[in-house]
């Protein structure tokens, strides 16, 4: 069984190998999860250490034998690499396990370059959001309009990720750097985030049920996949403390990889106004369709998916 190398064992390592931050970046590219990115890293480089070895074995040769141009040339690939992996490992085990590397580790490269490509192609540009996402139903419009909501916005349109149906978890991550309209934050809703952590909201669920949760920032750092670059921070917006009651119910539908859109509106503060004309802050959280426009249109990842 193959030991999973870690990030030290890595360092120690990283002046045998060519263009090791060059690995790093081709292996964010083709996975944005992070264990993904762990173990993919670690077969890559594993892969490029035996290469390694078999590049100096060669050398080695060609300068203890000193072969000539016509014999190398008579040389069939296929014969004279097999004979240096052969001097480099040594047996016909260590072959075995080098194949094994190789075709495993180019096979997984290959798809997860072929689901980056794919991904790339369905994700929008520069925002979560479509140039033209679906517009709100008709329902949530008249349930808004009900609670006589008004400053209706899309704030984001997003991919349900496993924490986000998790009831350990119990929160709707919304990634800021996915946020198309960053002013749904009113200014008293930006001091009491910055004071007391979090604001209480009302929700209303893809089946038009109202729900008291509570909205909050989460700032973090982001991990890198290889330990060794500098972390970047990065921010989330939270929906919990009784999202898992929203993303439990079965009548919602809510499952992995769907679509969702969240909306934020504002209604008069009727509960407890303290001050005239303060305003309370609303969200409406709408399932997408197959048949809904745009639905394909974004896949990001979850950034707080280890948390």
């Amino acid at each position: 069984m193959t030991r999973i190398m870690s990030f030290e064992d890595l360092k120690k390592i990283k002046s045998s190998l060519d263009s090791f931050d060059k690995i790093v970046e081709e292996v964010k590219a083709v996975s944005r999860n992070p264990v993904e990115q762990d173990q993919l890293l670690t077969e890559r480089i594993v892969f490029n250490l035996i290469q390694s070895k078999a590049r100096k074995a060669e050398a080695s040769i060609s300068k203890q034998n000193n072969y000539n141009q016509e014999k190398a040339a008579s040389t069939s690939a296929g014969n004279y690499h097999m004979k240096i992996r052969k001097q480099t490992l040594g047996s016909n085990k260590d072959e075995d396990e080098f194949k094994c590397i190789e075709e495993e580790v180019s096979k997984l490269i290959k798809k997860k370059q072929n689901k980056a490509k794919k991904a790339v192609s369905m994700r929008a540009p520069l925002s979560s959001i479509p140039s033209t996402p679906p517009d709100m139903p008709t329902e949530f419009k008249n349930k808004i309009q009900s609670l006589h909501g008004f400053r209706v916005q899309l704030v984001i349109q997003k991919e349900i990720f496993p924490t986000d149906l998790s009831p350990h978890h119990d929160r709707l991550s919304m990634p800021k750097n996915q946020v198309s309209n960053q002013d749904f934050l009113g200014e008293q809703d930006k001091k009491k985030l910055k004071l007391e952590g979090s604001i209480r909201v009302k929700v209303i669920d893809p089946n038009l049920n109202e729900y008291e949760l509570r909205l909050s920032e989460w700032k973090f750092k982001s991990r890198s996949c290889s330990g060794l670059s500098k972390r970047k921070r990065s921010s989330s917006y939270m929906l919990n403390s009784g999202w898992s009651k929203i993303s439990e119910n079965k009548k919602n539908k809510l499952q992995k990889e769907d679509i969702i859109q969240v909306w934020s509106f504002r209604v008069n503060n009727v509960d407890n106004p303290p001050v005239y004309g303060e305003e309370r802050l609303c969200f409406a959280v709408v399932r997408l369709t197959d048949t809904d426009e745009g639905k394909h249109c974004l896949i990001e990842s979850d950034p707080t998916s280890a948390s």
